[in-house]
């Protein structure tokens, strides 16, 4: 919706309010000019991105692992992506692999043009970064990869170093970040210009400290609580090859080979511990990387595999060798049932979708408890229905879809309450929404119930609950507006007109 608005002229942070950095809704924009105000075109964003990004993954990996470590790391982050759901479709992370990858490749390539290269990966990791902050974590990754000499790696004693000299490596790494530090900086300039610094400042360097910080308070043991999270994410078994891939590659002396690859892993797991929560989604900047692993430590149990049964057989242990081969079958069987299905259950997903999107959407069963899709869809067609494209309407609610495809715009630059429900906000908020509502009053507002993210909000009080602890809002809609439709998830109030003799 943000997106949208931006094409209309808005301009963020004054208009629109998130407290998410600029450079992900320009993305948004991009897209509702390509597709217009429709759910799937976040599909499709979605699907172009993930088909670069395995092609980013194929090449990186095959340059350092070779093919066919590369086709796994493919398919097991694509796996992943695909199972994560919309909750992983086209968010910020996407795009942050997608750039950092672009800019990582702009480095690496040898064809000359070094100073117009680095300067152009300084714009891609700029774009990073105004997708999402921690992305300035793969600044090694794209100064320092490329140029390692991978051979010292792997020398008595074992030492770091680069294939070309400091000198020459200074001034392009020189180059890289002043590129990016001069993108930011006209980011910043632009929106000055635009009159939202001041928003700006206060969203992104005054409030986005607090949300962060509001975590160590609501989370007592909070690096235990790390722990389980990535646990929990990435999977024991991810965690478990990663730790044999480094035990692997320094026994074999393959450290060097694997460096650009352990590098990567680990920068992008601080890039998600900078974000001090842990949402799912977070870990996409992870995925890429530990897939690289599987690939590694894959093949390298089939090259164990096939020396034991070159034993055996040297041995005539045919019964030995027949018993391996049940183990492997089984082991390679043992997730596809559940990847059949899986797959299974999609392609009759994309059948039902295509057939009847709403239906699809509404009851679909991959949507976030929060979503309501059902519902929301019934509101949208009761405010196309009883209002004009000039008519305003106000969600009190976390999910701005309403706006977006009905193409209603709301009085306030609180597109969500998120910020307005949590005590992270400044309380002048509230004052700002209730001035704005009075001042542009809405010819509908849709109250939302079963709405908390606790973990966002660290409220348990839903949409319409927390009216309770907003009296100004709560009077303020008692006395202009009454209930006019129940969506069981979303209560619509309308205006009331005014009475005879009234100003």
């Amino acid at each position: 919706m943000i997106g949208q608005s931006l094409l209309e002229g808005k301009v963020l942070y004054r208009d629109l309010w998130d407290n998410k950095p600029p450079g992900i809704f320009y993305l948004y924009a991009v897209t509702v000019k390509l597709f217009g105000p429709v759910m799937w075109s976040v599909g499709v964003i979605d699907l172009v991105c993930l088909f670069a990004i395995s092609f980013f993954i194929f090449r990186f990996t095959k340059q350092y692992l070779g093919t066919a470590p590369a086709v796994v790391a493919v398919v097991f982050n694509t796996t992943w992506h695909v199972q994560g759901g919309n909750l992983y479709a086209a968010q910020p992370e996407t795009f942050v692999v997608l750039f950092v990858f672009a800019g990582y490749f702009l480095v690496a390539n040898k064809d000359g043009w070094a100073v117009f290269r680095n300067a152009g990966a300084g714009l891609l990791l700029a774009a990073a970064f105004l997708v999402k902050y921690n992305a300035l974590a793969f600044l090694p990754l794209i100064t320092l990869a490329p140029y390692l000499d991978r051979a010292k790696a792997d020398a008595e004693p074992h030492r770091v170093g680069i294939r070309i000299p400091w000198r020459e490596w200074l001034p392009r790494a020189g180059i890289l970040v002043s590129s990016f530090l001069a993108a930011v900086v006209l980011a910043l300039v632009l929106f000055w210009i635009s009159g939202s610094w001041e928003s700006l400042k206060e969203i992104q360097f005054e409030v986005l400290p607090r949300y962060a910080a509001e975590v160590f308070r609501a989370v007592p043991l909070y690096w235990v609580w790390v722990l389980e999270q990535t646990t929990f994410t990435l999977g024991s078994w991810t965690e478990a090859v990663a730790a044999a891939a480094l035990l692997i590659a320094w026994k074999q002396r393959e450290l060097g080979r694997c460096a650009p690859i352990f590098l990567a892993c680990a920068l992008s797991y601080v890039s998600v511990t900078m974000q001090v929560r842990f949402h799912d989604y977070y870990f996409q900047t992870c995925l890429p990387f530990f897939a690289m692993l599987w690939g590694y430590v894959l093949e390298k149990a089939y090259g164990g595999i096939r020396a034991l049964l070159r034993k055996f057989a040297e041995r005539r242990w045919q019964l030995a060798r027949a018993l391996v081969w049940v183990l492997v079958a089984n082991v390679i069987y043992w997730p596809v049932p559940a990847q059949v299905a899986a797959l299974a259950v999609d392609y009759v997903a994309l059948r039902d979708w295509w057939r009847d999107r709403n239906l699809f959407y509404a009851t679909s069963p991959w949507s976030r408890p929060i979503d309501h899709f059902g519902d929301q869809l019934r509101v949208i067609e009761y405010v196309k229905k009883h209002s004009t494209a000039q008519d305003g309407i106000f969600v009190w609610g976390t999910d701005p879809l309403i706006y977006f495809l009905a193409e209603r715009r709301p009085p306030t630059r609180f597109v969500t309450n998120l910020g307005l429900v949590s005590p992270w906000s400044p309380p002048s908020w509230h004052d700002e929404l209730v001035r704005d509502l009075k001042s542009r009053p809405p010819r509908f507002i849709i109250v939302a119930r079963n709405d908390q993210v606790y973990f966002i909000t660290m409220t348990e009080q839903d949409s319409e609950q927390y009216l309770r602890s907003f009296p100004a809002l709560a009077e303020y809609l008692s006395r202009n507006y009454r209930p006019v439709k129940d969506f069981v998830n979303l209560v619509v109030y309308s205006r009331r007109e005014p009475g005879p003799g009234a100003p």
